[in-house]
């Protein structure tokens, strides 16, 4: 049931993730690129993005790894998968590849960091997203209570989201597979904890 409950809420939140980016991509340059290419999908050059890859997967799990070792899961989205063990394991993926990184990774560093940094340049685009990411992580913990908790995982994931964006536009020529794996990464760990511990 968990399993079937994660797929319908991955297709929804990448029909929401899509949405806005086809709309802009339809009305404004349907005619001068694919829809894909435009939001990066497409293979970055291997030769230029292995090593800045391995260097940003261990900095943002550093950052990342103790957030849910230090937060009480039931304010976190892996609180649904507490204590399931292997069984959860397929429902956790769907959540942290699909469900969550792959909608994130097209409205943030898809679209956002890509439209804004067209109009003003990487640098602002980048920290732009960065924070738009870090407040829309915020905003989930806002109820929580705990306001230096969520200002600390607000910082946590804006230098995450910056990182990210970094690495797709200077790295990755643009593309956005290297940082859906990494956040996808990042995401399966979160899940992974939840579930065992």
């Amino acid at each position: 049931m968990l399993l079937i409950h994660q797929a319908i809420n991955a297709i929804g939140e990448l029909v929401l993730a899509l949405t806005i980016p086809f709309l802009w991509w339809l009305i404004v340059t349907r005619r001068q690129v694919r829809f894909d290419r435009w939001l990066g999908f497409f293979l970055p050059p291997v030769q230029r993005t292995w090593l800045t890859t391995v260097i940003v997967v261990l900095f943002t799990l550093l950052l990342a790894i103790p957030l849910p070792l230090i937060v009480d899961h039931g304010i976190l989205a892996t609180f649904v998968f507490n204590h399931r063990g292997f069984a959860g394991i397929p429902a956790a993926l769907v959540y942290a590849i699909v469900g969550t990184s792959l909608p994130e990774e097209i409205l943030f560093r898809g679209f956002l960091l890509k439209r804004l940094q067209d109009r003003f340049g990487f640098l602002l685009a980048n920290l732009t997203q960065a924070i738009c990411f870090g407040a829309v992580h915020g905003l989930l913990l806002a109820g929580a209570g705990n306001w230096l908790v969520t200002l600390i995982i607000v910082l946590i994931e804006m230098v995450i989201g910056y990182c990210l964006g970094w690495l797709n536009e200077r790295r990755s020529g643009g593309s956005l597979y290297t940082s859906w794996g990494i956040h996808a990464l990042l995401n399966t760990v979160s899940a992974l904890i939840a579930l065992f511990t």
